[in-house]
């Protein structure tokens, strides 16, 4: 993509030289490789397009590794030119192009590229993709072994600090998933203070590792729409699954009072411990969601209560745009993530950029975030060019119309790809 206004190509290479802070990723290892053509396509969030403009059916044989590329074909072809031109479609032509050298997807094309798909496994290779990107650092939502990190044997891929994901500790509903964050320190867990004692270890512990902030992906799960439960009615529901471990509690009306309780009192631990709290809202991976319960607007009273936290909201609220730019103005606790969002539109996030910075301070803005995984790093370098895009084109048709002069969209571009999160996460690059 390319902007329209006279000084795109200037503010464009101006971005390249820009590191980035990748806010949010899931490169727990480098790798797994791909050992099929087709995959480079179908693993990843391009999949969820190919499927929406094909079928469930036709996803299970394109997904059939043991069919041969000439059976599986036509179905990719079909899916292809029906999809090829959305975000993620896009992203996927650039790192063909770049990596193999492919400017269209053909059945030449995935035959050519048998013989040469890439080694994710290669931690060399791994950082200099990154190292092409620019990016600097990558803040790592990706579950790992609490052992390992408490005992900091835990190994990060290159350029990686850590997130402390969250919906595992506030999503209990079980003697035996109490226990298994109580194995994690070596405690049995007989009370709800005991359980709120160990996950405090635990956090404290993630910290001493490098974890710079929390993370919570419970949109997928549940309503972001957080009531304030009473300590007793979060025990009643503790010590009824607590007393009789074949006991569970129902999901999701039966759970919530602990679930609601357990989240704010981690509020309180992510204030007391100086840790944002980055929490999904808006789109979901996947298709068939219900993006009603993830909308950001319903974080309204958790972020009015929490006032000495600080919220990082993902994804642009995609695709909420008025109800995220509102709580960006009216909170001073609150920071706009568009991690991920460009790929899931960058036309959205175009405008998106424009309107966020003559309604919100451009200081609680964080313009990158690549949301792959280990075997998908060369879509992170695809990624970085359609963020680098986006900002670049919304910002010279600002300075286009007067609204900003060449050098204030510079020091904003900067802002938005490395200082604002730079600052927000207290990484010290």
């Amino acid at each position: 993509m390319k902007g329209t206004a006279p000084c795109y190509e200037t503010l464009r290479a101006y971005c390249e030289t820009v590191p980035l802070v990748d806010c949010h990723d899931h490169a727990i290892q480098c790798g797994p490789n791909h050992k099929d053509p087709i995959a480079v396509f179908t693993h990843g969030y391009f999949e969820s397009d190919l499927r929406s403009a094909s079928s469930d059916a036709e996803m299970d044989v394109l997904n059939d590794e043991k069919r041969p590329l000439e059976e599986r074909w036509p179905i990719l072809e079909r899916a292809w030119k029906r999809a090829r031109f959305t975000g993620y479609g896009m992203m996927v032509r650039r790192a063909l192009k770049e990596f193999y050298g492919e400017t269209d997807l053909t059945l030449a094309a995935l035959q050519r590229m048998q013989d040469k798909l890439l080694n994710y496994e290669d931690e060399a290779f791994f950082d200099s993709v990154l190292a092409k990107a620019n990016i600097a650092v990558r803040i790592l939502d990706v579950w790992p072994d609490a052992k390992k990190v408490l005992d900091g044997t835990l190994k990060l891929t290159p350029r990686g600090r850590l997130a402390i994901s969250l919906p595992g500790y506030h999503g209990v509903r079980s003697y035996e998933e109490v226990q298994a964050v109580g194995r994690v320190v070596g405690r049995t867990i007989t009370s709800l203070d005991e359980y709120l004692d160990v996950c405090h270890a635990i956090f404290e512990g993630h910290k001493a590792y490098g974890a710079v902030t929390f993370k919570d992906q419970s949109a997928y799960t549940r309503t972001l729409d957080y009531g304030n439960p009473t300590r007793a009615e979060a025990e009643a529901v503790f010590n009824w699954f607590m007393e009789d471990p074949r006991r569970s509690a129902s999901y999701p009306d039966g759970v919530k009072p602990l679930d609601d309780y357990l989240f704010h009192a981690f509020m309180r631990m992510a204030r007391d411990l100086d840790l944002p709290v980055q929490i999904h809202t808006g789109h979901m991976a996947g298709i068939r969601n219900d993006i009603v319960k993830t909308n950001a607007i319903g974080l309204t009273k958790l972020i009015e209560l929490h006032r000495d936290v600080r919220f990082d909201l993902f994804h642009a609220n995609w695709p909420y745009s008025g109800e995220l730019l509102y709580l960006g103005k009216n909170y001073p606790n609150v920071a706009l993530d568009f991690c991920w969002t460009n790929i899931i539109d960058p036309i959205y996030c175009q405008n998106l950029f424009k309107q966020a910075l003559s309604s919100v301070p451009h200081g609680k803005i964080h313009g990158y975030g690549s949301d792959v995984g280990g075997d998908s790093v060369d879509q992170a370098w695809a990624h970085a060019q359609l963020a680098r895009d986006n900002i670049a084109i919304a910002l010279s048709d600002l300075v286009e119309i007067g609204y900003l002069s060449l050098d204030e969209a510079q020091e904003v571009a900067s802002a938005w790809l490395f200082g604002n999160a730079n600052d927000f996460f207290r990484l010290g690059l």
